[in-house]
């Protein structure tokens, strides 16, 4: 066996010298291409899945969220929950809200919105609020008369144009706002803040203590959610648990289970269309790839009957011809991975935009790259030994005429 080894990887070796450059290339350059369709498209499902899951986790739901129980309004002693929480090991971050509806005139012109009152230094690592303010500055601590408006709502946002706005509100512009409860107030605008989720620019944020004062709550130590982030993705249940476990009393969900009704059946489209894309790419690439390897091996059927003249067993044959499949599989592997990551660069920078704000990049997931790998080198094993196989069954005569 070790002797068939020798023999075909020199008998590979000799076939690939002599073999026509042009068609050498045009072979690696093609595998290369079925390699990178069997994992760029892929790619940017996953990066479209990541944006999904990421305005869910940034905004509303972080990690884990908790909620008051059913038929209450408010989370009772918050600031104890607050405690529990942050004694989890797991937990990186909490932060305490409260919301409520209400709508804000500017001049003339009147929209509903949502008030999410929240403490400042809290959302710094819970939440991308601090992070997405495109004109003015994010709430202080201090800030009881001010308030952050969503891009949509101060009609500078891209696409306001489909909502209702305020008219081009700037920074330092001051509107008047009514809450749901009746309560009247005043605020300048301290900031204008524009995410990649139009949902997202359409709250106003103020903070927290203006919203306990607004409805009445203020020193009662109540919220409407708590928002959690904690260290390791992938761990939201066994942490629900733990938060549970130490004491949390109101309704803990992970963000799976929140958002599930908003994004349940987009993921799961977009799971079935990467799972189609995935099994057409590999049905293309094997059928490719055998078909370039089968009409290269046939074409050199002369050369296999004057080997089997000569002495050289069918065994060494076949795996010369195996070194052959492998080597033009390689070199696809790796110009598709060049292109690959050539591609990757490129939209990272340039991101695909739909709807003017949702930008989607191509997000790497090494584990497809490992398996397509896999997969490319056993196809290409498997095409460069059945043709093989076949002519080196056929009588040595007949092969040496290449009939």
């Amino acid at each position: 066996m070790l002797n068939d080894l020798k023999v075909g990887f020199l008998s590979a070796k000799s076939s690939i010298k002599r073999g026509n450059k042009k068609t050498s290339f045009f072979i690696i350059f093609v595998l290369a291409l079925i390699f990178m369709n069997l994992i760029f498209l892929p790619s940017l499902i996953n990066g479209m899945m990541g944006l999904f899951v990421g305005f869910v986790q940034d905004y509303t739901y972080g990690n884990i969220v908790v909620e008051p129980v059913e038929e209450k309004i408010y989370i009772e002693n918050v600031d104890n929950v607050l405690k529990k929480i942050r004694s989890v090991t797991e937990v990186t971050g909490v932060a305490k809200r409260i919301e409520a509806g209400a709508s804000l005139r500017y001049k003339q012109n009147v929209v509903g919105a949502n008030i999410i009152g929240l403490i400042p230094k809290e959302e710094v690592g819970v939440s991308q609020y601090p992070n997405i303010v495109k004109y003015g500055e994010f709430l202080g601590e201090l800030s009881r008369d001010e308030i952050l408006l969503g891009s949509m709502i101060a009609g500078v946002g891209t696409g306001s144009e489909i909502y209702d706005n305020l008219g081009e509100v700037k920074v330092g512009s001051l509107i008047n706002v009514t809450y749901s409860n009746g309560v009247e107030r005043t605020y300048k605008v301290k900031g204008i803040h524009e995410g990649t989720f139009e949902l997202t620019d359409l709250n106003a944020i103020v903070h927290f203590k203006e919203l306990e004062s607004v409805l009445g709550i203020e020193g009662e130590q109540k919220a409407t959610s708590v928002v959690v982030r904690i260290a390791n993705e992938g761990e939201e249940a066994y942490v629900k648990d733990k938060i549970i476990d130490v004491g949390v009393k109101e309704d803990v969900f992970t963000w799976q289970e929140k958002a599930e009704t908003l994004v349940k059946q987009a993921l799961q489209s977009i799971g079935s269309i990467d799972t189609m894309s995935k099994i057409v790419s590999l049905i293309v690439g094997a059928s490719l790839i055998f078909i370039i390897i089968y009409i290269n091996t046939l074409n050199r059927k002369k050369e296999i009957g004057i080997l089997r003249a000569v002495g050289v067993s069918p065994n060494s044959i076949r795996i010369s011809y195996i070194f052959i499949s492998l080597f033009y599989v390689s070199l696809g592997i790796f110009l598709g991975l060049i292109m690959f990551f050539g591609l990757v660069f490129y939209f990272t920078s340039n991101p695909i935009v739909f709807y003017e704000t949702l930008k989607i990049v191509p997000k790497v997931d090494f584990i497809l790259l490992i398996k397509s790998i896999l997969i490319m080198v056993g196809m290409s094993v498997v095409a460069g030994f059945i043709p093989a196989w076949f002519v080196t069954r056929q009588d040595m005569l007949e092969a040496i005429w290449g009939r």
